[in-house]
């Protein structure tokens, strides 16, 4: 790629790695990343985020008691962000482009949810450390036009809750964005996670389970019609014994748009106990629509308890046959069904907003 040579003249944070750039670059000329990105155009979106305005604004819009931002820059010892530089090299450009990032440290408990302020362009990557025992609520949405990158990291310590919610509704975007959230003893998430799909929208969420007892669960929808494109990726490492996680994600595409999903489940040697479900449906409307479906397992412990499937298909004849017969319109027959399929998944504090934007778009995609 053409936008590789671009990197050479980035100087990395002093709190990247060393050899970061040089591992980056052989990252995103790798197999994996050919592999993982081949339903989403990587070169297109490295030269965007290369292209966009960094913002440094503070993330959270209002600051409530027992929760304190700051920037990397201002630490005398700023935390280390692990991930997988390999199969997410993105991550590592945008760290690099961003020069600093906001550490989001919670001592206690909120009153109220946080709700992070979305900007366009490359937003700072943000980490929220929640200390042992604190429940927190971090509503994010709906979202903004234009090329957007963000690259989040949560740390929740031993028997803390976390209850995340996520909206990404607008239809104009070119957005990639990168979840990774590491899960210590007994430490809980929960995920809402809704989207529509963009010009571009690649949404990844990486899940380290590294604590004894430690769970997740994630539930999510999306839609892509009017040649949109939606891509979701997710990892869920099961790393410390007895973990539990749960995702189900339920898509629908149409008129030409294209969802994708690559699921995958890594239990690792020292992980005896694990509890894993993945599951994935897809809808397609009309005989344009393009759905990718890879679920995977990696297993290396033989006490677990994993199962994964992915699902594509159309409406129920049969179904819509009954309903025509008790009076509905064709279209107002597929919109109830697809209405049915979305809500499954559909919920948290952006319900009604999503419901709205989601079920009024299958009626308009019938063939």
């Amino acid at each position: 790629m053409r936008e590789l040579t671009e990197l050479d003249a980035l100087a990395p944070p002093p709190w990247l790695p060393a050899g970061a750039l040089a591992s980056i670059r052989a990252a995103l000329d790798g197999p994996l990343v050919r592999e993982t990105w081949k339903n989403s155009p990587l070169g297109k979106t490295l030269q965007a985020l290369l292209d966009a305005p960094v913002s440094l604004e503070p993330p959270l819009q209002a600051m409530p008691g027992g929760v304190s931002a700051a920037l990397f820059s201002s630490l005398d010892a700023p935390p280390a962000l692990a991930f997988d530089w390999m199969r997410y090299p993105l991550a590592g450009v945008l760290l690099a482009l961003a020069r600093d990032a906001w550490l989001i440290d919670v001592r206690q408990s909120p009153a109220r949810p946080l709700a992070l302020a979305s900007a366009p362009g490359i937003q700072a990557p943000m980490l929220v450390r929640v200390q042992p025992g604190c429940r927190l609520e971090i509503e994010e949405g709906p979202g903004h036009g234009g090329v957007q990158a963000q690259l989040r990291f949560l740390r929740a310590e031993r028997n803390a809750a976390v209850h995340w919610a996520r909206a990404e509704l607008a239809e104009d975007a070119e957005q990639w964005s990168l979840l990774h959230a590491s899960l210590g003893d007994g430490a809980h998430l929960a995920l809402r996670q809704h989207a529509l799909g963009a010009i571009f929208r690649r949404l990844e969420l990486h899940l380290a389970l590294e604590g004894r007892g430690a769970s997740c669960e994630c539930i999510g929808a999306g839609v892509a019609g009017q040649r949109r494109h939606l891509d979701q990726q997710q990892v869920a490492e099961h790393i410390g014994r007895d973990a539990f996680s749960r995702t189900k994600l339920h898509n629908l595409a149409a008129n030409r748009g294209r969802c994708s999903f690559h699921g995958r489940i890594h239990i690792h040697p020292g992980a005896a106990g694990a509890d894993a479900d993945l599951s994935n449906r897809n809808l397609a409307l009309g005989t344009q629509a393009e759905i990718n479906a890879q679920p995977e397992l990696e297993i290396y412990n033989d006490d677990v308890r994993c199962a994964h499937g992915a699902t594509v298909g159309r409406l129920d004849e049969d179904a819509l046959f009954y309903l025509r017969s008790r009076g509905l319109s064709e279209a107002a027959a597929r919109r109830l069904l697809s209405a049915g399929f979305l809500a499954e998944c559909i919920g948290g504090p952006f319900a009604a907003q999503v419901s709205e934007r989601f079920l009024g778009r299958p009626e308009q995609a019938a063939p």
